[in-house]
């Protein structure tokens, strides 16, 4: 955000801002509640009711933005949501097995993606700010990935 304020901005650019840090911070407790399923939930399970709960949220809201879908558009449609379900069931399996706090910091890779995928098929500039926020993320996920869990030995409450 530094590197992007240094200008003259409007206040929907302030707006947009505060958006993305919320956003940031429900993603990350959505990060926890998906640790919170995968443990109650098989990834099938957790996959197919994600899929249904957001097919009937966007059934909702489909009337007012309707767009008529083109035979040239269905391969990109059903390769979204193939890699989309391919990617739900490989998170739920991921967070069965690991803690959040070792798995969020390497999902956060995804903004590293995002510059990469930006850039190549964008032609989006990559800045020197973005270069550290990527360097910045890359090394928190490192440090994360090299933590041992702690081991806590049982400790047994006797009443006396």
């Amino acid at each position: 955000l530094f590197g992007k304020f240094s200008g003259d901005y409007s206040d929907d650019a302030l707006w947009g801002v505060l958006a993305v840090l919320f956003s940031a911070v429900v993603f990350a407790y959505n990060l926890v509640l998906a640790r919170q399923q995968a443990q109650a939930a098989g990834a099938v399970e957790i996959t197919f009711f994600q899929n249904l709960l957001t097919a009937a949220v966007l059934t909702l809201f489909a009337p007012w933005f309707l767009v008529p879908v083109t035979a040239q558009w269905l391969p990109l449609l059903t390769g979204s949501a193939v890699l989309a379900i391919i990617s739900l069931l490989l998170l739920s399996w991921a967070y069965a097995r690991a803690e959040a706090q070792i798995l969020i910091p390497v999902e956060y890779t995804g903004f590293v993606w995002a510059v990469l995928f930006g850039w190549l098929f964008f032609a989006e500039p990559v800045t020197p700010t973005t270069l550290i926020g990527t360097a910045l993320i890359v090394a928190g996920s490192l440090v994360a990935a090299r933590a041992k869990p702690q081991n806590t030995d049982h400790v047994e409450m006797t009443a006396t």
